[in-house]
């Protein structure tokens, strides 16, 4: 249970012995994984995991800062949503999941560096979010962000906040704050009824190869059709927002910001979110009250 990402005890002294084990055939059983070391040892390098691939769990930060178990993280990049969209589960073959599991477990186990394919596809799933329901959709989001975090760390040696940056010098990241805003500004006009997706959320796979583009287009449809629907004071709020934003966007030179966003739009976009509805969350009571 530890070794998958969830709370067990184990002393301290006593020595420990991972083994992995795949019954191939029926009655047949291979050994595909085996290390021995200190139980003090195994939990030291699991603690040291969990602190590099770890990351704010979900909006309004409810489950707090949390790293995604080892299933979890192969079921969301090789899995494949399956059933009725409010139920929906993400289903992924055993095969596939025992294979990349074990990898994994030696990167927790052993420190090796967090595989880059995994990181990828990850990306590239969340950069797809009408192929999963809403709940889905922010497990998928906050498995990526974590991975993300561990993946710059274990290669690059650079530590990613889980507080959001509005200053951040990363021009991916400040596009993807600037999503979840767009984002936000629409969903703001929505009633408890509605269930379509926002543009921002439609256009996420053209925003991720072509920001600038994408995100003109979105800007337009909200000035048009969103915002004059929305309080004075809330215009004001994501207007000013929204200019902040490009006033960070602005630095990077021009030819740069129609470019493929790199992952780390991922995390501006995760942290930006959670910072919006945890805001709303704050203000909420305050809301109703003017209303």
């Amino acid at each position: 249970r530890i070794l998958l990402g969830f709370k067990a005890n184990i002393p301290e002294d006593q020595g420990a012995v991972i083994a992995s084990f795949d019954a191939a055939t029926t009655g047949r059983l291979s050994l595909t994984y085996y290390s021995e070391l200190l139980a003090s040892d195994l939990i030291e390098r699991i603690a040291f995991w969990d602190k590099t691939c770890c990351f704010c769990g979900w909006y309004y930060g409810q489950y707090g800062i949390s790293a995604p178990d080892l299933r979890n993280i192969i079921r969301y990049t090789f899995g494949t949503q399956r059933g009725d969209d409010n139920t929906a589960r993400i289903e992924c073959d055993d095969k596939i999941m025992r294979q990349h599991v074990q990898r994994l477990l030696s990167c927790r186990i052993d420190g090796a560096k967090f595989p880059f394919d995994i990181m990828a596809a990850l990306v590239k799933n969340a950069s797809n979010p009408l192929a999963y329901n809403a709940q889905n959709r922010n497990t998928l989001n906050f498995i990526a962000c974590a991975v993300i975090r561990k993946y710059k760390y274990d290669n690059f040696k650079e530590e990613w906040k889980m507080a959001l940056e509005p200053e951040k010098h990363d021009l991916s990241y400040q596009y993807g704050r600037l999503l979840a805003v767009m984002e936000k500004a629409e969903r703001d006009t929505f009633d408890s009824s509605e269930s379509r997706e926002p543009n921002a959320i439609r256009m996420q796979s053209v925003f991720c190869q072509r920001p600038a583009y994408a995100a003109k287009i979105i800007i337009e449809q909200l000035k048009k059709s969103y915002l004059p629907r929305l309080s004075s004071a809330a215009r004001t709020y994501y207007d000013k927002l929204i200019g902040q934003i490009y006033e960070q966007i602005s630095i990077f030179p021009d030819n740069e910001h129609n470019r493929a966003l790199t992952e780390t739009y991922l995390v501006g976009y995760y942290l930006q979110k959670n910072t919006l509805y945890a805001k709303r969350e704050r203000t909420g009571e305050d809301d109703k009250e003017n209303d």
